[in-house]
Parts: structure tokens; sequence; C-alpha cells
């Protein structure tokens, strides 16, 4: 063989090789692809598969998803309330709820099941790559992404608010990028257009342009401190670039159904302070769930990486830590987004503190060479980890996962995926018993309970209330709350909405205080849930 086609051989192979770990890289699936097929299915047909339809209120999202891909129109008076029936309603998830309507064409329950799962699983995934890019190694970023998750779990409901969980994490990442110098000047419209889907999926728009103007006060702050002409320079470009990427995104938001009304509703919502007080999910966590303790041990953490970090902590990193035990601790709702983000600040810094007991001389000799082995492990799993980026795997999972929930969830004979409402927690057998009855009078209930009935028996009823407390507005709740604790004046109030039909968890007030009027109240249905009371 001559020095050519010796040459051309050796050639040969390494390109053969090349095209082999090229394709390695593409079709092996990574740590982060793994937990994204993980959680998917959890969410789907595994140990979560109890929480994405555990609160009732994604029933009048779906029929408002139905409503808009039948008429092809954004509903802005409401159709599902006897009492609120034409008045004014900002629909203002819209977008969402037309993803909804669209897979449950397709898929029935199941389909809207997928689409939370597969938000889900996707901001996951993208917690753990931020973790580790931002320097905290992958066994550590797994604990931790577990136990955001954990924590998540708390307000896992297939709503439009995990939208904002996923928005959340990808501003912080374009964010600190632009804060590290590392963002190109057309990244800084990443901002404007998410704010463009952002604001017509979910009111977390909001929680967004808080991070921005945090980093922003950071950067404002840097430039005035900072001393070197370079550096001032590069600050303030930074501080003008951030600054129009603010007020263009903030121009972007009124690209909605409602323009700048939906501003002025949505500030008279948060700020109306009894609904605030007695919406379960706006008041702040009881820490004695296991989603809670997971979140206080976020927050016990925390407290700990700042008190033995060395280094330098960053303005920015402090501000961001402050919102999110700040709004955390403020409303339960809050806790998975709050999760997020102190992981990811905290994260790095438990890292190296991790490093440095590994090459602590003073420290236990186990403990020191268990680190060693720990930091190490990582280290090779980390340069393997970001080789891999075909994220072939979770693109096929969330397609056959798809296909079967468009088959009715199943394979073969055996059905894998059902998702379905608790019939321990909603009046399933109760809307059963309705719905056969064939009433058309509308339905008092719970406002808890509303959104259920609304997706069981809309349109043949409607309902007097459900949860969309903005529509309703504090007073009208106030008259709910007197007429289900039984106060002064809840005859009254029932006598003025004209029920005839009340739909009540068994052993509640207002329904033991009907079973004391056998001549005004009869029951036509009972069981361990609900009781049926018709007015005779």
């Amino acid at each position: 063989m001559t020095n050519g086609q010796a040459e051309f051989g050796t050639r040969a192979d390494a390109q053969s090789l090349a095209h082999e770990r090229g394709a390695i890289e593409w079709l092996v699936p990574s740590v982060r692809d793994m937990i994204f097929i993980f959680l998917l299915w959890s969410i789907l047909a595994g140990t979560l598969s109890n929480r994405p339809l555990a609160d009732p209120d994604i029933g009048w999202h779906i029929r408002t998803g139905e409503l808009i891909v039948s008429t092809h129109v954004i509903p802005r008076t409401d159709p599902f309330s006897s009492t609120m029936y034409g008045q004014r309603w900002f629909a203002w998830e819209w977008l969402y709820d037309f993803a909804l309507g669209i897979l449950y064409r397709g898929g029935g329950l199941n389909g809207v099941v997928w689409l939370c799962a597969v938000i889900v699983a996707a901001t996951f995934m993208l917690l753990l790559s931020l973790l580790m890019r931002r320097g905290c190694g992958l066994l550590l970023a797994v604990v931790l992404m577990l136990l955001a998750e954990a924590a998540a779990t708390l307000h896992l409901f297939a709503r439009p608010h995990i939208v904002s969980w996923l928005f959340v994490l990808l501003w912080f990442a374009a964010l600190e990028r632009w804060a590290r110098g590392q963002l190109p000047r057309w990244g800084l419209w990443f901002f404007p257009a998410s704010t463009l889907l952002w604001v017509n999926l979910h009111g977390g728009w909001i929680f967004g342009f808080a991070l921005l103007a945090l980093y922003g006060v950071a950067e404002v702050i840097e430039w005035i401190r900072v001393k070197d002409a370079f550096a001032r320079v590069r600050s303030a470009r930074r501080v003008r670039g951030l600054i129009w990427a603010g007020l263009v995104s903030a121009v972007v938001t009124l690209a909605n159904p409602f323009g700048w009304q939906l501003h002025v509703h949505i500030y008279r919502y948060l700020g109306d302070e009894y609904l605030m007080n007695r919406i379960a999910e706006f008041r702040s966590p009881d820490f004695h769930g296991w989603a809670q303790r997971c979140f206080a041990f976020i927050l016990l953490i925390s407290l700990i990486s700042f008190a033995a970090n060395r280094r330098r902590v960053r303005l920015r990193e402090i501000l961001v830590v402050l919102l999110a035990v700040y709004s955390g601790v403020l409303s339960s709702r809050n806790v998975p987004i709050s999760s997020l983000l102190l992981v990811l600040i905290v994260g790095p810094m438990l890292w190296e503190q991790i490093g440095l007991l590994a090459d602590r001389p003073g420290a236990w000799g186990s403990m020191r060479s268990w680190l060693r082995r720990i930091v190490e492990f990582s280290g090779r799993m980390e340069e393997q980890e970001f080789r891999l980026r075909g994220h072939l795997w979770p693109v096929l999972a969330a397609a056959v996962a798809l296909t079967i929930c468009f088959h009715g969830g199943w394979i073969g004979s055996r059905r894998v995926i059902d998702a379905h409402f608790d019939a321990q927690r909603v009046p399933v057998a109760a809307a059963n018993f309705l719905a056969a009855e064939g009433g058309v009078d509308p339905l008092f209930s719970t406002d808890s309970w509303g959104g259920y009935l609304i997706y069981r028996l809309y349109p043949a009823r409607q309902v007097v209330v459900d949860d969309r407390h903005d529509l309703y507005g504090p007073d009208r709740i106030r008259e709910l709350v007197t007429v289900m604790q039984g106060e002064t004046g809840w005859r009254h109030t029932l006598d003025g909405w004209r029920v005839r039909t009340a739909v009540l968890p068994a052993g509640s007030t207002l329904s033991n205080l009907l079973r004391e009027l056998p001549l005004e109240w009869r029951i036509v249905y009972e069981d361990k849930v609900a009781v049926v009371f018709e007015r005779l």
C-alpha cells in the first residue's frame, strides 16, 4: 500500500468516526431528555396524573376554547352565568383556551392534560439545563430540579398559569445573558416578541416585567458605581438596550383583544383586598403540606447558601431572591415560580461550596473523598451531557403521547392514559344525574364547583356563580359567602337570583339549612360528595 493510499484510508476512518460520533450526539438521549420523558409520563399516566384536573376551574377554560374554535371569535361578554350573562368579560387567557379547544376536540381531557404535561416537562428540562450552564453540577442540579418540581405540585394544574413558569425561565435566561454581555443586539427583540404571546396566554407577564425592572435597577446602580471608563460605556449600553426592550415590550402588551382596558382590569382585580384575602391561591401558603414544605426547604437552603457564600454576590441575584421570597411567601400561587428562581440563584453557590469542601485539607477524609468523587463524576457527566444535543427523544415521546391521546388513551386493548376529574372531589355523579334529568334552569353551587358544572352541563344549563372572581367582583362574592355560610339575608339573596336548583357539598352549612326546609326544598339526588336540591 502506498503512502497516499494509507493517508486516504486514515482520513476515511477519521471521517467515519466523526460521523459515528455525530450520530451518537444526535440520537443518544441526554439526562435532560430523560427528565422530560419522565415528567411527561408522570403527569399523563403516573404519580402526578391526579394533579392537572384537580382544579375544576379548567372546565370553563375548555368550554371557552371550544367557543373560540367553533365561532372564530374571542368572547367579550359572559356566556356561562345566569347572573352575569351578557356582561363585559375579559377572557385574557384566550390563546391558551384556544389551544385547549383544539386539543379537547381531538383528544378530550387526555389532550388537555397532554398540553399541561408538555409545558411542565419542558419547563423543568429547561431549569435543569440552566442550572448546569450557570455552574451547578449535574447531580446537584437534578436534586434541586426535583425539589422545585415537588414544590410546584402545589399549583400543578392544567390551567394557563403554567405557561408563565416557562416564560419566567426564558426571561431569566435572556436577562442573565444580557447582564453578562453575551446577548446579541437582536436578542433584545426576544422580550417584545415573547410578550406578544405571553400577554394573550396568561396574566403572569407582570412577573416578567418585574424581573426586567430588577435587572435594570441593578445595572443602573452598577453603572453609577463602576470606575473603569470602558466598563461604564458597556454598562451604559446595556442600560439603554434594556430600557428600549422594556418600553417596546410595554407597548406590545396592548396587542391583546381588550387593549389598555385589560391593564386597568388586572390592576383593579389584583388590587381588590377582599378578593385577594378570600381566594385561597392568593393567600400565603400553609406550610403543613408536602409541596409547601419543599418550598420551605428551598428557602432554608437559600439562606444557608447566602450565609456560606464567600464570593461577591451580585446585586441582581440579591434582588431576584428578594422578589422570589416575597412573592412566594405572599401568595401560594407564586410558589412554583419562586422555587424556580431560588434554585437557579443558589444552585451554583451550593455547588461551589461542595467543591471547596472536596478540596479542603481539614475536612474529614472520607467526606472529602466522597465529595471529590461526586464533583469528578458530575464533571464527566456534564461534559457528555452538553455533547448530546439532538433532543429527538422528547419530541418523539410527546408526539407518541399525543397520538395515544387522540386514540382515547388506548394502546391496543390497554388504556394507558385516562384523564378524568376526581369523583371524590367534584360532583361527577351529581352532574350525571342532572344531565340525565334534562333541566334548563340555572344551577347554584359553590364557586369552586362552577367551572366543572360549566364543563359538564353548558350550554343546556348556566351556573349562577363560578370561580371567575374578576368577572363577578367583590360584591357578588360577598353575597355568595353570605348564602353558603347561612348568614343573615341568605334566603333573600337566593330568591333574588331565582335559584331553583342547587348543587351543594355534602355536609356544607347551606345544605344542612335546606334540609331543615322540607316545605321549600326537596332532595332529588345525594351521595357522599354532593346533594342536589330543587325548590318546591
